[in-house]
C-alpha cells in the first residue's frame, strides 16, 4: 500500500491561509492553496490517499469520488515537485 509523507529536505511555513514551502536543494519555492495545505498538514505522518480522504471528507463537503480524484492530482503533482515522497 502506497503512502505518502512529506520531504523533510524542505522548509515550510504559513503566509495568511497558505502554505509556502522552500525545496533548498533545487532553490525553488512553492505555494499551496487551502486545501493543498491541509493535504500537507495531514501528512505530518504517512497516509494513503485513502486515508486522506477520509479525513478530508469530514472536513469538506466533498464525496468520495471527486475526493479522491482531486486528492490524487494535488498528490502527484506535489510528489512531481518533490515536495512529497511515496513510502511503501
Amino acid at each position: 500500500m502506497i503512502r505518502y509523507r512529506r520531504n523533510n529536505e524542505t522548509i515550510s511555513g504559513r503566509l495568511s491561509d497558505e502554505m509556502v514551502i522552500m525545496d533548498m536543494d533545487k532553490g525553488k519555492y512553492f505555494s499551496f492553496n487551502p486545501v493543498a495545505t491541509r493535504i500537507w498538514d495531514l501528512l505530518e505522518l504517512p497516509l494513503t490517499i485513502d486515508e486522506l480522504c477520509g479525513h478530508l471528507m469530514e472536513e469538506y463537503e466533498v464525496d468520495a469520488e471527486q475526493c479522491r480524484s482531486e486528492v490524487t492530482e494535488v498528490i502527484n503533482e506535489m510528489v512531481k515537485l518533490g515536495v512529497v515522497l511515496k513510502h511503501e
